[in-house]
């Protein structure tokens, strides 16, 4: 599965490409911990004991579309504190924390996403599935980060930066051409 500090990268990529003007640091923030929160319920699973089996554990409700769009409504509702707009607030958020489930579900390993939770709590993988990612057994904890985090970074982290930077090149080139052809 994609490490947590990729699921954060991914909404500092999307504001790179896509933002017209500078966003802000807070909204950049909390973005990037709402794309990595979901994952907060490895600590339930094996802190607090929740059984593999229930909903409660990792890779589900917290990776559902319903908790993304919850962290979006709350998001939309403190948008003042984050310096944008409410609907920018919500859908920024929802769209960040959104995107762990889709990326857990593009992984080679694990147990499947509870994306559609709760109208079905039956755990989805993606047809298309090129991230590999395994278990991190504390005995071998920093040769196995470290080898994810290579694996990681090749695969999806700098193919992603690289799509944004060219997204972003590409629209600065566009509105240029544009603006030398308005009279």
């Amino acid at each position: 599965m994609p490490m947590t500090t990729t699921h954060a990268l991914l909404p500092i990529a999307a504001a790179l490409a896509i933002s017209k003007r500078p966003v802000p640091w807070r909204l950049v923030i909390v973005a990037a911990v709402a794309a990595a929160l979901p994952d907060a319920d490895w600590v339930a699973h094996h802190f607090f004991r929740v059984p593999d089996s229930s909903i409660y554990s990792h890779r589900g409700a917290a990776h559902s579309l319903f908790a993304a769009l919850a962290a979006g409504l709350i998001a939309a509702c403190l948008h003042k504190k984050l310096n944008v707009g409410a609907l920018t607030a919500g859908v920024v958020i929802t769209a960040s924390m959104a995107s762990h489930g889709i990326l857990d579900m593009m992984t080679d390993t694990g147990r499947g996403v509870a994306y559609l939770w709760p109208l079905s709590s039956a755990r989805l993988f993606a047809d298309w599935r090129p991230i590999h990612g395994g278990a991190v057994h504390m005995k071998h904890l920093l040769p196995e980060t470290l080898a994810r985090f290579q694996s990681e970074l090749w695969q999806l982290i700098l193919p992603m930066f690289a799509v944004a930077l060219a997204v972003r090149l590409g629209r600065s080139l566009l509105s240029r051409r544009l603006a030398r052809t308005r009279p």
